[in-house]
């Protein structure tokens, strides 16, 4: 975006160059710092951007700077909601299994526990407390084309202190001593980062990383292709079918509404449906 209008002064902006802005983030190619090319946006990406672009001129509005808000006057881009998918329960506990001696396998828990891909990059071994036996949601750690943005989690609510589930508590008690293991054994050569998923050099791994790891390890266990976030959506989904409230979940994934992590959230499975149709066979419908 800086490289596209960054250089138009405020007070010469106009609707045409953030509709140009939208039409070249849509193509894709822009350059980046690093040499590559920047990918396609997808439409929900650029309705974000063009939500804080508007919010930007909007204090410019009210500071005087500009007599007019243009991205205001620029039409969001239709959306399609992306089709979830979870794994069930017998998926989730064989992809487990089969991450059991993986340097990162405990990223995978996490993930499995409802985190988002930041939130699982950003967790710092200061938040984990194996005493009170919680960990503290407290710090993001997201891709941002080229660079890595560090910050607090995306809401209010995102911030959060959950109980360790004990298979969540062995895996990262088992973390941290492989980090000491592989600290002893590289000596200086070793950077002792503050986070708990890290490359065994002792570095703090990338988002994107995580997302491509994610994949290997699903084709390895023999499962099918679901995206890192699905397992955020196979957390809710099988807390859903275990009974847990809807606002338990909620606050659990850190959501402000009960209601939208029910809408988005909670999905049916083919598990659930066979044990829905077993009701009529009892009597019990």
């Amino acid at each position: 975006m800086i490289s596209e209008i960054g250089g138009i002064p405020v007070q010469r902006l106009v609707k045409g160059d953030v509709d140009n802005l939208v039409k070249a983030l849509r193509k894709g190619g822009l350059p980046l710092s690093n040499g590559r090319v920047r990918k396609p946006w997808s439409a929900r990406t650029i309705n974000y951007m063009l939500s804080l672009l508007t919010a930007i001129l909007n204090d410019q509005v009210k500071q005087g700077s500009i007599v007019r808000n243009v991205a205001a006057m620029v039409d969001r881009l239709p959306t399609e909601a992306t089709e979830m998918q979870t794994l069930s329960q017998a998926e989730a506990t064989r992809l487990l299994k089969h991450v059991d001696k993986d340097p990162m396998a405990h990223a995978w828990h996490l993930a499995l526990s409802g985190l988002r891909r930041g939130e699982i990059a950003g967790l710092r071994w200061s938040d984990v407390d194996f005493k009170k036996n919680t960990v503290n949601i407290a710090n993001s750690r997201v891709a941002v084309g080229s660079k890595i943005v560090e910050g607090t989690p995306k809401s209010r609510r995102s911030k959060r202190r959950l109980p360790l589930p004990k298979p969540l508590a062995a895996a990262l008690k088992a973390a941290s001593a492989q980090q000491a293991q592989d600290k002893l054994l590289l000596g200086v050569h070793y950077v002792d980062s503050i986070y708990v998923v890290r490359l065994p050099s002792g570095e703090p791994v990338h988002p994107n990383l995580l997302t491509f790891r994610w994949g290997k390890v699903l084709k390895a266990a023999g499962l099918k292709t679901v995206r890192l976030h699905d397992a955020r959506h196979t957390c809710a989904t099988l807390m859903h079918l275990q009974g847990v409230p809807i606002a338990v979940i909620a606050a659990w994934l850190g959501h402000a509404s009960a209601a939208f992590t029910l809408s988005v959230y909670a999905h049916s499975q083919e598990d659930a449906l066979y044990e829905a149709a077993k009701s009529f066979d009892t009597g019990t419908m």
